[in-house]
């Protein structure tokens, strides 16, 4: 890996790349004209450092696919896993792994979700136009709400203090609360209608009629964003001996690579294995806990109701805090988070070193 990397470093200062750049700058349709000096080697630079990314991102994926990885997320994972067996022989270790993390059913408070993250934009697209989903309608979605996923970790810590911890958990839910492809396709639906019925206008309506489905890898491409590029891309060349400013469509088919590029992300998770994640170990530590403590520190994933929580919950909480961000648009503004001072005898938090003791609020 590291000669991978070296290599690509190298080959990004020769010749070859730097006048491929070179010519790739100038004919930039913002470019300006006669683009030269400090410019021109600005946008080389910029030019330089996407290929290098891309170069790299491209040698990541063919590794992780050789040795058996669909890509370098999943392989990254491996590595990681494999130094902590090699480094840490002897040490008091659990490797914890925890299933697709999506929004919190309860904690820090209903809904709480952060950033473009796991299956967020999967989602986005499924409120779309977008129609077709090649997946396999009973595979199993494995997704774990963010603070299951916290209460899991207390309890694997506390028992790594103690010493009486396994070497691996995983937090999951395909096998103690299934949820399959089907559902969670038909729940996302349900729970899009269920906005756009509450909105006026003819785009609420009209999007209220594009309900997603499963279907084959072989439809989806016969059907579905490979079929429409091809027909976007045979427009443009009938049109490219055209005396046009720009090209008609290209807004369009950059949106359909977007959407393949997505639906690549996600197909090794959506369609192409099938495994079930076991919890068990886990949930002994949970069954351990003494009756006072179980409603604040137990690891409880048998109890959620996918239908409240996709409908009323998870896709609620995206439409708030994740498409924003995918649109470009501004978040809601969230009220001020306050410490102050707190009598020694309410629920507090001692921080610092001076000793002083803060209520959050």
């Amino acid at each position: 890996m590291h000669e991978v990397v070296l290599e690509a470093e190298q080959r990004a200062e020769t010749e070859e790349v730097t006048s491929g750049l070179r010519m790739q700058a100038q004919s930039k349709e913002h470019a300006a004209k006669n683009l030269q000096g400090a410019a021109l080697e600005n946008q080389i630079r910029k030019g330089r450092v996407r290929w290098l990314k891309t170069y790299l991102t491209e040698a990541g994926t063919r590794r992780a696919r050789e040795l058996g990885w669909p890509n370098t997320y999943t392989l990254s994972k491996s590595l990681a896993e494999s130094l902590i067996i090699k480094h840490g022989a002897g040490l008091p270790v659990a490797v914890v792994r925890p299933a697709i993390v999506e929004t919190s059913v309860a904690k820090p408070f209903v809904g709480w979700n952060e950033g473009i993250n796991t299956s967020a934009s999967l989602s986005y697209l499924l409120g779309t136009y977008f129609r077709q989903l090649p997946s396999k309608e009973s595979k199993r979605l494995d997704i774990i709400p963010v603070d299951a996923v916290c209460d899991g970790m207390t309890l694997i810590a506390a028992a790594v203090m103690e010493r009486r911890h396994e070497p691996l958990y995983q937090l999951a839910t395909s096998v103690t609360n299934p949820c399959d492809m089907g559902r969670s396709i038909e729940l996302t639906s349900l729970a899009h209608r269920k906005h756009y019925r509450a909105q006026e206008g003819l785009e609420s309506w009209l999007r209220l009629r594009f309900d997603a489905i499963s279907v084959s890898k072989e439809r989806y491409n016969r059907m579905s964003a490979p079929a429409q590029k091809a027909i976007v891309k045979s427009i443009q060349r009938i049109m490219s001996p055209l005396p046009l400013k720009r090209a008609p469509l290209v807004k369009t088919e950059r949106n359909l690579e977007r959407v393949e590029k997505l639906i690549e992300l996600f197909e090794p998770f959506i369609l192409l294995n099938e495994h079930d994640f076991t919890a068990e170990n886990i949930e002994k530590l949970s069954y351990a806990l003494v009756p006072e403590e179980r409603d604040q520190f137990a690891y409880d994933t048998r109890s959620l109701d996918w239908w409240e929580y996709w409908i009323n919950i998870h896709i609620p909480a995206l439409r708030r805090w994740t498409y924003p961000l995918i649109e470009g648009r501004p978040l809601e503004p969230r009220p001020p988070r306050t410490f102050q001072l707190a009598p020694a005898n309410e629920d507090t938090i001692r921080t610092g070193t001076n000793g002083a003791t803060w209520r959050y609020s």
